[in-house]
Order: structure tokens, then sequence, then C-alpha cells
């Protein structure tokens, strides 16, 4: 089977899978960070996808040239996972 656009939705699906499943977690009762984490964690991975990934199997995650979406993708993942790890350090002691 030849693969076109319109059949090449896995990397996508993989990233979209990765955001319910943080927010799954933070629905279930995870603390806020792990869910974040989760989610970041599915953004990095969708930009080392896209990277590896031929243009023509990136699907959906491909919208711009390979090398903006990667740099996107994995600095909104890398800033998620920072910032849900940031929440967990004590401000002061109250």
């Amino acid at each position: 089977m030849k693969t076109t656009e319109k059949t090449a939705w896995g990397p996508y699906l993989l990233v979209a899978a990765g955001a319910v499943v943080g927010l799954c977690a933070i629905a279930l009762g995870a603390p806020p960070p792990a869910g974040a984490t989760i989610m970041g964690c599915a953004l990095v991975v969708g930009a080392l996808v896209r990277l590896r990934a031929a243009d023509a199997r990136a699907g959906a995650l491909a919208v711009r040239s390979r090398g903006m979406d990667a740099l996107v993708l994995g600095g909104l993942g890398a800033l998620l996972v920072l910032g849900s790890l940031l929440l967990l350090l004590p401000l002061h002691n109250t």
C-alpha cells in the first residue's frame, strides 16, 4: 500500500495519544506535574519521529521543514517537561 498524506496518521496519533494519556492521568488523580511531564515527553518523542521519518511518512506532523518541525515540537516538549518539574520545587518554607 502506498503511503499518502491521508494514510500517514501514525506519528500524529502517537503525539495525540501521549497528550490524552497525560490529561487522563491528571483527571484520575495524578499530580499535574506528572501529567504535564507525560505530555512533554510525547512532544519530544514526536520531534524525534519527525526527525527520523521521511516527509511522506510524517503525516500531520509535517507542517514546515523537517528541522523547524522538530525544533518546535522538541522545544515545546522540553519546556513543558522543565516547567512541570519546576512546579515540584518548594518556593518558600511556610
